[in-house]
């Protein structure tokens, strides 16, 4: 057994809990622009925490069912607040006055080792791009039956991509974002008005218009499967094959398939674009604890949650072991996907931004948002945040999942 502590939970309600006025409140509503929702400001954070109060949503809904309580086990939190990467620990990401972490579960077994929340317990966050594992994951899931062939080209299954740059691309090099189109996603690209990534960003905010257009008709830029260059352009373009597939909206199959098959203790809300598609790529939002339990389904603890393994071994396999060798460090900005953490992942696999020699999985969204899985260890780590430091959460989670051995003890 792992070694308890009587502390429960800790939790420091600060600014954080953002309790703001109704003046204030019509005036970020009235002040709504992609710019205020991106970058971090108070602002941003309340954005972050009520996007359902600014942008059209799709309700994924979960089962009506009586949800049974992750029970605890926790750990001295000193050993989680202690982990070191590079020269900081990680409990000066969470404490003091102005933390940059907002919430953390981490839970083993299928119980929750520990807990950190700096807003209300149910506050509802977004996700940002650590929803890009749901295309990734519906793709697995619908390659297993058959019903994708992921070294295909797009236009085989969207023939209306035939003459455009898009058709000719692999699903898989869609899937491990090396899709070779000029939709690269970088600091530099979203403050350029003029980059097809912050053209498409602005279409799903409604401050530009043809959101469908603008996503089908990026050029491309150089061959596929040569460079790992890291766009939300390929997530959307995924969740348009998935619908296609399915016959169904992107959330009902991601309803059907896996949030309703598991005890969540609440909805999932998608936005929507103008036109009615799906921003998963990163405008997802749920509490910390529904994050961790969709976390869970990809390891064996997620029976507890669920009646069947609703993310199979094989599908986790697969994700695994996609990794396209050799392309991770080409671009020119791959320093923050080389920085996740001391030892370099062998690359990005079915939207994951991170696997390991180990098996570990990482998936980071912007501003610092986490989800990290360890299947062979049963561990999962997730956390939402506000801003980013100088350093990656994911290498301190990395450090302190490795420091747990596959028997249970430190």
């Amino acid at each position: 057994m792992l070694k308890k502590t009587a502390l429960a939970i800790s939790i420091a309600m600060s600014a954080n809990a953002l309790a703001i006025s109704p003046e204030t409140r019509q005036q970020y509503i009235a002040e709504f622009s992609m710019i205020k929702f991106m970058y971090p400001s108070e602002q941003a954070s309340w954005y972050w925490q009520n996007l359902d109060q600014v942008l059209p949503q799709a309700t994924v809904k979960r089962t009506v069912q009586q949800v049974k309580p992750l029970p605890r086990d926790l750990v001295d939190v000193n050993q989680v607040y202690g982990t070191l990467y590079k020269d900081e620990k990680l409990g000066s990401l969470m404490q003091g006055d102005n933390p940059s972490v907002n919430s953390m579960m981490i839970i083993k077994n299928g119980k929750v080792i520990f807990e950190h929340f700096n807003m209300p317990y149910n506050t509802r966050h977004v996700w940002m791009s650590n929803a890009k594992t749901i295309v990734g994951t519906l793709v697995a899931m619908l390659e297993a039956e058959g019903k994708i062939d992921v070294m295909q080209p797009l236009k085989h299954y969207l023939p209306e991509l035939n003459d455009k740059g898009w058709g000719q691309v692999r699903i898989l090099d869609v899937l491990n974002m090396q899709s070779g189109m000029d939709a690269e996603e970088n600091d530099a690209a979203r403050a350029d008005v003029n980059s097809h990534i912050t053209q498409l960003f602005l279409t799903e905010f409604a401050e530009a218009t043809d959101y469908y257009d603008t996503l089908i008709n990026i050029p491309t830029k150089g061959e596929a499967g040569k460079a790992f260059e890291y766009s939300s352009a390929n997530t959307q373009m995924l969740g348009l094959l998935i619908a296609r597939v399915e016959g169904k909206p992107l959330s009902q199959v991601f309803e059907e398939r896996v949030w309703s098959k598991a005890q969540m203790t609440s909805d999932m809300a998608m936005t929507l674009t103008p036109d009615g598609h799906e921003v998963v790529h990163g405008l997802v939002t749920t509490n910390t604890e529904d994050m961790a339990r969709y976390a869970m389904l990809y390891t064996d603890s997620g029976n507890t949650i669920a009646n069947e393994r609703v993310i199979s071994k094989d599908i986790v396999n697969t994700i695994r072991t996609s990794v396209t060798p050799d392309v991770y460090t080409v671009s020119e900005a791959s320093g923050p996907f080389e920085a996740f953490a001391d030892d370099l992942p062998l690359g990005g696999s079915y939207q994951f931004d991170a696997i390991w020699e180990d098996g570990d999985m990482f998936k980071g969204g912007m501003r610092g948002q986490g989800i990290y899985i360890s299947p062979d260890k049963d561990v999962v780590a997730v956390w939402f945040s506000n801003r980013v430091e100088k350093h990656n959460v994911s290498g301190f989670v990395r450090n302190f999942v490795r420091s747990i051995k596959m028997d249970g003890y430190f």
